[in-house]
């Protein structure tokens, strides 16, 4: 049982960079303890009854903001966001004057009129915040929100990409990548982002970042033309590599706009180029991780298992353990499994890999499966059955799954074998 790979190979495109800034509300000290202190035996929190305790608190103290501070952080933590509005609007209305942070609780109150589409009330009172603190990063990352998403200004989108830059200056932080996913993600239209890029560029013509972001943009406008917006996307990268010829995210872009090339062309050449230039990227970082990471992935695709294994194992043992990381390595040791289902040979091998991706991701649908198939080869139908059963509960709509609960059920009706 395989994971649908060209799916999770365009999920990876941004994998190098950190997602944008969090958007959850500015949270009061005491709140993460109390909402810690809420949950029950296994780690699971129970949101009603925190809800119902938060509601008991105002009750009682019905002009304490940080009550209302609290409630919002669980709102928002379950993207209640009408009531998220309700709990902050009160929030503010009962803030002292004097309150520590006031342009964060009046730029959360704009987050969330933005995310109930009141988009020109929420400004004004970004703009409100702003007067505060102009240099408030969050604040920032929500007028270009507004900016983009509402206005459609790319003009002064840009500009705040470059304040947000000059605020944002960890190194391996990339704000005009945090932003391409941000539109992208919402859904703009890709005439739009790339208008928006080019503006970036146009404001600062020697930012490869901005460069970077708008090759992106440019490479993933279209599915149906990507071999036609090609040639114009890799121009921008190449310039951006120009620009900054160290900086290794925009080899793995590069590197990934070859490999989806190879998928949606299914020209096996392509796959060579891609991995030309993650070696060009090994030669200027050779020890990075996230290049490991992405050339195991390119092996991915490749489908070839071992090789794939080999870096994505590297860069986890080496402490690349995000939840892509792993996501990716328990799929690779998946599909290396499923492999050896269908030759039905080395099933113990089968069986230990498929044990290291369910160490990965635990209670994983497909991966269960696979394990229920090789039980299942092996003769084992009891134990297939019991696994292919929790695999029906963790993925009942994967088609995979339901033909292979019939297989194993049609095994078990034809023999002796009692059903767990």
């Amino acid at each position: 049982m395989t994971y649908k790979i060209l799916i999770r190979i365009i999920l990876i495109l941004a994998f190098y960079l950190l997602l944008a800034p969090a958007a959850s509300a500015k949270v009061p000290q005491a709140v993460p303890d109390f909402y810690e202190s809420l949950g029950e035996g296994d780690g699971e929190i129970d949101t009603e009854r925190v809800i119902a305790g938060l509601l008991a608190r105002v009750e009682e103290e019905p002009y304490n903001y940080e009550n209302y501070s609290r409630l919002a952080f669980v709102y928002d933590h379950i993207g209640d966001y009408e009531n998220l509005l309700e709990a902050v609007r009160l929030e503010i209305a009962y803030l002292p004057e004097d309150a520590e942070g006031k342009d964060a609780y009046l730029g959360n109150f704009a987050r969330a009129l933005f995310l109930n589409g009141f988009w020109e009330e929420g400004k004004e009172w970004l703009d409100k915040a702003d007067a505060i603190n102009p240099n408030n990063n969050f604040n920032r990352w929500n007028a270009f929100k507004y900016y983009a998403r509402f206005k459609k200004d790319y003009r002064l989108t840009a500009r705040n990409l470059k304040r947000l830059n000059k605020l944002l200056t960890a190194p391996d932080r990339d704000v005009y990548y945090d932003a391409y996913l941000d539109v992208l993600n919402a859904g703009a239209d890709p005439a739009d982002i790339i208008s928006l890029f080019r503006e970036s560029v146009r404001l600062e013509p020697k930012n490869y970042k901005a460069r970077r972001a708008l090759g992106a943009a440019i490479r993933n406008s279209s599915e149906g033309h990507y071999t036609d917006n090609f040639p114009a996307a890799m121009k921008e990268l190449k310039r951006a590599l120009r620009l900054n010829p160290l900086y290794i995210p925009t080899y793995i872009t590069i590197a990934n706009a070859y490999m989806l090339l190879a998928l949606r062309t299914n020209d096996q050449k392509y796959f060579g180029e891609s991995l030309a230039w993650f070696d060009k990227g090994l030669e200027v970082d050779p020890k990075n991780l996230r290049l490991f990471f992405s050339l195991g992935y390119a092996f991915y695709a490749m489908k070839e298992y071992d090789k794939a294994i080999e870096k994505l194992q590297y860069a986890y043992d080496n402490g690349l353990q995000d939840d892509e990381v792993k996501r990716s390595l328990a799929a690779v040791y998946n599909d290396k499994a499923d492999s050896i289902y269908k030759v039905g040979e080395g099933l113990d091998k089968g069986l230990e890999l498929i044990e290291k991706s369910l160490a990965l991701a635990p209670g994983d649908g497909v991966s269960l499966g696979t394990k229920a198939e090789l039980l299942y080869k092996m003769g084992d139908y009891p134990q297939a059955h019991r696994y292919i059963k929790m695999a029906s509960e963790a993925a009942p709509d994967n088609e995979g799954v339901r033909q292979s609960l019939k297989m194993i059920e049609d095994a078990l009706a034809a023999g002796s074998f009692p059903k767990d």
